[in-house]
């Protein structure tokens, strides 16, 4: 696959986002009642931040909608699984979000308060899903507080532009 199949493919998650629903964990699923249950369980210390109504709120959002979470998303557009970090390490080339290429992963930690990864669609715009209540959405990427930019390893980026 290369970039521009890459980018088509996230385009084709935004351009159908109602049809999908972030959720911590998910990785693709259909977002039945127990799948949402279980994925809460497993994910128990990360879904303690919400109190009952917010977790109430969320499950009515993602209810039958098919759930991804920031590197589910990219799993689904790339076929390349992995995780926010484990796919920054895997990345061949390595750079700044200013420097990066239209197609490359980018990456932040929050000043080290969590993980997160979006995809570079070019002129200066990226495609992720940001949290609980969101579907794919699109963002200047000046914008937004990314710290680094790879390419995805697997994927060609021949011609791809900065």
């Amino acid at each position: 696959m290369n970039y521009y199949q890459l980018i088509q493919n996230a385009l084709s998650v935004l351009n159908e986002k109602d049809r999908y629903a972030y959720f911590y964990g998910a990785k693709g699923q259909i977002l039945t009642d127990d799948v949402m249950e279980t994925l809460i369980r497993l994910e128990s210390v990360y879904f303690s931040r919400y109190d009952k109504n917010t977790l109430i709120q969320i499950k009515d959002y993602s209810r039958n909608k098919i759930g991804l979470d920031c590197s589910g998303f990219i799993t689904d557009i790339s076929g390349i699984v992995g995780y926010s970090i484990g796919m920054y390490e895997k990345c061949p080339i390595k750079t700044t979000p200013r420097l990066g290429v239209e197609g490359s992963l980018l990456f932040t930690t929050f000043n080290n308060t969590g993980r997160h990864v979006g995809l570079d669609i070019g002129y200066g715009y990226f495609l992720h899903f940001p949290k609980e209540l969101h579907s794919c959405e699109i963002g200047k990427i000046s914008e937004y507080p990314w710290e680094h930019s790879g390419t995805l390893d697997g994927i060609d980026y021949t011609n791809a532009k900065r």
